[in-house]
């Protein structure tokens, strides 16, 4: 999928007008290319540095636009290759016409990450920090944002690697025994040989615990906001965001289809849906927003399920397999029209809210901003790629089941196959002995110019 031989060349900035726009260029002929277009007052010297001139179509003279150049010779330069940077201004026509006169005076047009995908492979960056960049690119809130950050500077990498390298000392001590069982090689200092072992599983199973809050900080928390029809769902939602997302009317069942907004809490991004009511109905438009409301209800972090204070009994009956559930909550709603009844419902879980008078909302909005993990997972080295958590469960139950061997004192060899798959995994969240179609699947999500 990439070649690695030629210079790619990308618009780095985001679609549209901008006061600046960066196109990048990264491979062996980067600088020769760059100066092909460079018309004056000095030309691009092969070596770090910032020159202000024209850029101008090679083939007509016709000036382009003025700005600046960026020169940073590999393999200190974010590639690991020659890099410039055209800065200009941030026209779409600008930047369309330079990228089209790059490509004709020799480079090509770079793919999804692919300046990212040539950092990883030329040791600028280990995979767990190029996919940082895609974390820091694509952050929403603060949390997100540090994690990301903290990723991308080596966090992840500094936690694995003497967890690693612990674990190929284990694999290597049994490899022993099993290479030169017949050179009188010492018995296996048992007690010291499982205290390493249970430094490292102890460490992975912390990990691999991080990952809720990781996919949190990652991708936001999603509440459901659910209940029975005209229990105050939409108004809910409408307070919650201080404007007017949903429709709200008198009418049940006024909400067909789930309604998204957004907010950010303690850093972390917060999306809420507003379902329709919950109920059996007739109508095939309705019942279909009543089907897609349930599976928003499984897949969420957290279900706000509305009640009616003046009718709580009713939404009830459908919340029944929900007391529970740690992951219901219960509002009950409209306390400006009648008093709340809270009784059979968790006290932990349970509020008494009034979208129009405001009761209750502030401390709800205490409660999620609790809930988030913004504050403390952004300290701490957590996982927030699934590709992550999958490799690190790997490590994990590879140790577990050498936990077994050794209780059972099973073969060396046993011990060694579970030990090397302990390593595998954990060495493939930073990049080796994955195969090619990984790197592709990975790298193709990034945007062009990343």
């Amino acid at each position: 999928m990439y070649e690695l031989g030629d210079t790619i060349v990308a618009v780095a900035t985001a679609p549209g007008l901008g006061a600046v726009g960066i196109v990048r260029l990264s491979g062996p002929q980067a600088l020769a290319i760059a100066s092909r277009l460079w018309a004056a007052p000095s030309p691009l010297p092969p070596r770090r540095s910032l020159r202000f001139g024209s850029i101008q179509d090679p083939l007509t003279g016709d000036t382009v636009d003025e700005g600046l150049a960026l020169v940073m010779p590999g393999p200190q330069s974010s590639t690991g290759e020659d890099v410039v940077e055209l800065q200009v201004h941030g026209s779409p026509a600008v930047l369309a016409k330079l990228l089209a006169l790059l490509t004709q005076a020799g480079a090509r047009a770079a793919l999804p990450g692919e300046f990212t995908y040539r950092a990883f492979r030329n040791g600028r960056l280990d995979l767990s920090q190029a996919e940082a960049v895609q974390a820091l690119v694509a952050a929403q809130g603060e949390a997100s944002r540090r994690q990301a950050l903290r990723q991308l500077t080596g966090g992840l990498s500094a936690f694995l690697e003497p967890v690693e390298e612990k674990l190929k000392a284990l694999y290597l001590q049994i490899e022993a025994r099993l290479e030169f069982a017949e050179d009188g090689i010492p018995e296996l200092d048992r007690p010291k040989f499982q205290r390493a072992w249970g430094e490292c599983l102890n460490l992975l199973q912390k990990l691999l615990e991080s990952y809720g809050e990781g996919r949190v900080l990652q991708e936001g928390l999603v509440v459901a906001l659910v209940g029975a029809p005209n229990v105050g769902k939409s108004s809910l939602l409408n307070a919650l965001l201080g404007r007017d997302r949903a429709i709200v009317t008198p009418i049940a069942g006024t909400t067909r289809d789930a309604v998204e907004g957004e907010m950010v809490m303690a850093g972390v991004r917060v999306r809420f849906f507003d379902t329709a009511g919950l109920r059996k109905s007739g109508d095939r438009i309705e019942a279909e927003g009543v089907r897609r409301s349930r599976k928003i209800l499984e897949e969420a972090d957290l279900a706000l399920w509305v009640l009616d204070a003046s009718r709580p009994l009713e939404g009830l009956v459908e919340a029944k397999d929900r007391l529970q559930d740690p992951k219901t909550w219960f509002l009950v709603n409209k306390v400006d029209l009648a008093p709340p009844d809270l009784s059979g419902l968790p006290a932990d879980r349970s509020l008494a809210v009034s979208c129009v008078s405001g009761q209750g909302l502030d401390e709800l909005k205490g409660r999620l901003a609790v809930l988030a993990p913004g504050e403390t997972a952004s300290s701490d080295v957590v996982l927030t790629q699934e590709r992550h958590r999958r490799e690190i469960a790997k490590a994990v139950e590879s140790l577990e089941s050498l936990g077994g061997l050794m209780e059972t004192r099973e073969p060396w060899d046993k011990w060694a196959e579970e030990l090397r798959e302990a390593i595998l995994a954990v060495g493939r969240v930073r990049g080796r002995d994955l195969p090619q179609e990984a790197f592709e699947e990975i790298f193709s999500r990034f945007c062009i110019g990343k």
